[in-house]
C-alpha cells in the first residue's frame, strides 16, 4: 500500500469493549439484549458495534450470544460481510424483525426504531427501551485506538483544508471548492463526513455560517469563505477544522471579527483540562458579547463516533446550550468560536479538534491557524 494512504481498522478486542460496555448498559436497564437501527448513512449505534458504515437500512442485534447484522439490498451484503467485525451478516427481509426481537422480553435499543419494529415489538409484548442517551455517554472518553482513528481523521481534515484554502480563487465556485477538499483527502483514503461552505461579499456580507449544501456561489476579489470540514479514515471518527479565508485583505470589520475569535479561541482552550466544569469553557467566550458580537454555531463540542456533550454556546446564541459535565482525559472537543454580526448578516470561523488531557489537551491538527488572506 502506497505510503501516502491512510489506514486504520480497529481491533477485535477493542469491539469486544464497546460490545461487553453496551450489553452491561442494556442489563442495567433490566433488557436482555439490544438492537440498533440505523439508515441511508445515519446509524453510529450500528457503526459502534460492528464497524459498518451504514449505508441504507441496517439492524444489529447483540446478546451475550447473539450478534447478527441485517442489512438492506443484497448488493451491499458482500461488504458488510468483510467489514462487520465477528457479526453475522444477513439481508433484511420480511421476517427479519421478528428475528430482531426473538426470545427477549425486553430489549434496549440505539437510534430511531422502524415503525415495522415498534408494531411487531408491541404486538409480541416487547417492551422497547432507549438508552441512546446512556450510550452516548459511554462514547464519550476516547480508547487508545480511537484516538489514533482521530489523529488520522485530523491529517485527512488538515489536508482537505489545504486544498479548499488553495482552490479560493475569483471565477471559482463553492462547487469547485468541494471538489478541490474532496479529492484532497479521497486520495489519501478517507471519507467524506461534513465540507461546509460559506462564500459572500465582505462588502455586503448576507450570510454568517457556511452553508451545508453549495449554493453555486462565485468568488471574487472582496469575498470572504468560511468553511467547516471533517474527513474521516474510520467511520464516525473524523477531525474538524474551521477556518476564514479572504480574497484581498479583509475589511475592517471582518478583521476585527476574526480578532475576537481568535481570542476567543486562545481562551477556551487555555481552560482545557481533565476536571475542569464545561461552563468554565463558555465563561471563557464572554469577549465575544463584550465585543458587540453574537454567535450561530457551537462554541465547542464532542466529536467522534456521534455529535456529542459537552456543547456549549456563547450565552447570547439562542438556543443557548449550557453544559453541565467536567471535561476528561479522553474526550475529543471541537473548539470552534464562530463571530458574528448581531444582524447575523456576517460571520467568521475558527477552530479544530483536540483531545482532552490530564494537564491540558493534544492538538491533533496542523493546519496554520489564523485568518487566511490570498
Amino acid at each position: 500500500m502506497p505510503d501516502r494512504i491512510l489506514a486504520f481498522e480497529f481491533s477485535v478486542l477493542e469491539f469486544a469493549r464497546r460490545r461487553a460496555a453496551t450489553l452491561a448498559l442494556a442489563d442495567a436497564h433490566g433488557a436482555q439484549s439490544v438492537v440498533a437501527f440505523g439508515e441511508n448513512r445515519s446509524g453510529v449505534g450500528v457503526t459502534y458495534l460492528t464497524g459498518w458504515p451504514v449505508t441504507r437500512m441496517a439492524y444489529y442485534r447483540l446478546s451475550p450470544s447473539d450478534s447478527t447484522l441485517w442489512v438492506q439490498f443484497h448488493n451491499h451484503v458482500p461488504s458488510a460481510r468483510r467489514t462487520a467485525i465477528e457479526a453475522d451478516v444477513r439481508d433484511v427481509d420480511a421476517g427479519t424483525p421478528g428475528a430482531l426481537l426473538a426470545g427477549d422480553t425486553r430489549i434496549a435499543t440505539l437510534g430511531n426504531v422502524p415503525p415495522g419494529v415498534r408494531a411487531r415489538a408491541a404486538s409480541s409484548g416487547v417492551e422497547l427501551v432507549a438508552i441512546d442517551a446512556d450510550h452516548a455517554r459511554l462514547r464519550l472518553v476516547k480508547s487508545a485506538e480511537e484516538q489514533e482513528a482521530l489523529r488520522l481523521g485530523a491529517r485527512a481534515s488538515d489536508a482537505g483544508g489545504t486544498a479548499l484554502i488553495d482552490a479560493c480563487e475569483p471565477g471559482a465556485s463553492d462547487w469547485d471548492l468541494l471538489a478541490a477538499a474532496r479529492g484532497a483527502y479521497t486520495r489519501l483514503g478517507a471519507r467524506d463526513h461534513i465540507c461546509y461552505i460559506c462564500v459572500t461579499d465582505m462588502s455586503r456580507p448576507d450570510r454568517d455560517v457556511p452553508s451545508q449544501v453549495p449554493e453555486g456561489r462565485t468568488l471574487r476579489t472582496g469575498s470572504v469563505v468560511t468553511f467547516e470540514l471533517s474527513a474521516a479514515v474510520v467511520a464516525e471518527y473524523p477531525g474538524q477544522v474551521l477556518r476564514t479565508v479572504t480574497l484581498g485583505e479583509p475589511s475592517d470589520e471582518y478583521r476585527r471579527m476574526h480578532d475576537v475569535a481568535m481570542r476567543t479561541r486562545a481562551a477556551v482552550r487555555a481552560a482545557i483540562r481533565a476536571g475542569v466544569p464545561s461552563r468554565t469553557l463558555v465563561d471563557a467566550s464572554s469577549g465575544v458579547e463584550d465585543a458587540g458580537y453574537t454567535s450561530t454555531d457551537d462554541l465547542f463540542h464532542g466529536l467522534g463516533m456521534g455529535y456529542l456533550p459537552p456543547i456549549g454556546t456563547t450565552r447570547s446564541r439562542v438556543p443557548a446550550h449550557d453544559p453541565d459535565l467536567d471535561l476528561e482525559s479522553g474526550m475529543a472537543i471541537v473548539v470552534q468560536p464562530n463571530v458574528t454580526s448581531l444582524d447575523h448578516s456576517a460571520g467568521v470561523q475558527t477552530g479544530e479538534m483536540v483531545l482532552v488531557t490530564t494537564d491540558g489537551f493534544e492538538d491533533i491538527h496542523h493546519l496554520s491557524e489564523g485568518l487566511v488572506t490570498v
